[in-house]
């Protein structure tokens, strides 16, 4: 099992190695039990980032205290509102 945060303000590289490049799925645990957290995906660090989605098409909205399966769309990570953090856990 691997994990990568997606912590506050700071936008995640996720690189170029498997599991974590565009198109695989993943598990976004959200610890904070009080608030959801969006995951959104860009091209580059400097955005424009855009909500990332579920298998099923659904926005990436990780409920508070729970956990959502996600499309890594692009190489680079961030919560929206820059608050919070987002775990992802990948075989």
């Amino acid at each position: 099992m691997k994990a990568k945060y997606i912590t506050g303000n700071t936008v995640l590289d996720l690189g170029t190695d498997v599991p974590f490049v565009a198109n695989n799925t993943v598990v976004a645990i959200n610890p904070n039990t009080s608030t959801a957290r969006t995951v959104q995906f860009g091209a580059s660090a400097a955005g424009p980032f855009s909500t990332g989605v579920q298998p099923d098409g659904s926005a990436a909205i990780v409920p508070a205290g729970g956990a959502i399966e996600v499309v890594l769309r692009e190489r680079y990570a961030a919560i929206e509102a820059g608050a919070g953090t987002v775990i992802l856990l990948a075989n």
